[in-house]
């Protein structure tokens, strides 16, 4: 897994969830668009729907005028058909994490789960829960 900190929050992302990471792309407004929305990015040609992750989850919301960020990247997500990123204040590193130790939803919240490593609590994001 991916581990990235959201709003100063340690998360983590399975890999096989992300196509790719890049640094953030200027963002087109969406006008009258849900506030979940960041805007859209022109990435290798495709348009892409950037999300804050903590409009639609129980994680917290990004301070979207923090693009600007050095460490900041843009996670652009695997889906057969929707092109879907998520922005993310930093990449930390890879982390190997077995299924069986998702033990517990977070607050309900159904793609949210929480995991403990090394003493260490995180968050697990299910990107497949972001698209319905």
């Amino acid at each position: 897994m991916l581990q990235v900190v959201i709003a100063g929050s340690e998360v983590l992302i399975r890999s096989s969830e992300i196509r790719e990471v890049v640094r953030p792309l200027p963002l087109t407004k969406v006008p009258m668009g849900p506030d979940h929305i960041l805007g859209l990015a022109n990435i290798h040609g495709q348009i892409v729907s950037v999300i804050d992750a903590g409009k639609v989850s129980s994680l917290p919301s990004i301070n979207s005028s923090d693009n600007n960020s050095s460490r900041a990247r843009f996670l652009v997500l695997r889906h057969p058909v929707m092109h879907v990123g998520l922005r993310v204040d930093e990449v930390k590193r890879l982390r190997k994490v077995d299924n069986q130790m998702l033990n517990r939803k977070k607050n309900g919240d159904d793609a949210v789960y929480v995991v403990e490593i090394d003493g260490f609590t995180f968050d697990v994001l299910d990107t497949s829960k972001l698209f319905h």
